[in-house]
């Protein structure tokens, strides 16, 4: 089950987008986009075919830690976005 009340942090904004089959809750389009982004990426290099669980941990500007749990597994990495929300550096965390 995902869970995020904005990705920047942000509480104002009244943006849904529906990921993962759940309904949520963003400040605005970019977030949004950015979210998807991070679970589409997470999805691709770990040859997942869904995310159970996702910890975000950081800001916009220091980047962020991230882990990303499929069942039993469990999938560290750092990733830092544009403006955009589009993925300007990824690495993987042991």
């Amino acid at each position: 089950m995902l869970y995020l009340s904005a990705l920047c942090g942000g509480t104002w904004g009244d943006y849904y987008e529906t990921v993962e089959g759940e309904k949520l809750f963003f400040c605005c389009n970019n977030c949004a986009k950015a979210f998807i982004n991070i679970i589409n990426e997470a999805k691709k290099r770990f040859n997942l075919n869904k995310i159970d669980y996702i910890e975000l941990r950081g800001n916009f500007y220091r980047g962020r830690n991230i882990e990303v749990k499929n069942g039993e597994n469990s999938h560290k990495f750092y990733i830092k976005l544009s403006d955009d929300g589009d993925i300007t550096e990824f690495k993987e965390i042991d």
